[in-house]
């Protein structure tokens, strides 16, 4: 699987009680969201993977902290492990060859608004 912008995913993830220093977090049961990647991007130093996702819907343990229509960020390996592609833009793969050039060459980020890859980009 290969997330681009514009792409529909569905993924659950797992989630903890609050972060403390010192302390192991608990785990509390996982969450399922479902939205519209609508940047992703490389780190610069570490080159980890992060997507936002334009959030259509969130079910499962705390998903009222997920707000309908908010932005969220999460880390590539967040999202893939379990991951439902449910749709890809119209310009899917000119999207995975501009995202596999920009890794080899640790350029940051794609977004949605941005050059005429992103043309026909809807939420």
């Amino acid at each position: 699987m290969n997330l681009t912008v514009g792409c529909k995913i569905t993924w659950t993830e797992s989630v903890y009680t609050p972060y403390v220093e010192g302390e192991v977090s608990d785990f509390l049961g996982e969450r399922t969201i479902t939205g519209r990647i609508t940047a992703e991007g490389y780190a610069k130093k570490t080159n980890f993977h992060f997507f936002t996702v334009h959030v259509y819907s969130a079910e499962g343990v705390n998903a009222h902290e997920i707000e309908q229509n908010s932005k969220i960020v999460r880390r590539g390996v967040v999202i893939y492990p379990k991951c439902i592609l449910l749709s890809t833009p119209a310009n899917y793969e000119d999207l995975v060859k501009e995202k596999a050039a920009r890794k080899e060459n640790s350029s940051p980020v794609c977004y949605a608004d941005d050059k005429d890859l992103r043309e026909g980009f809807e939420f």
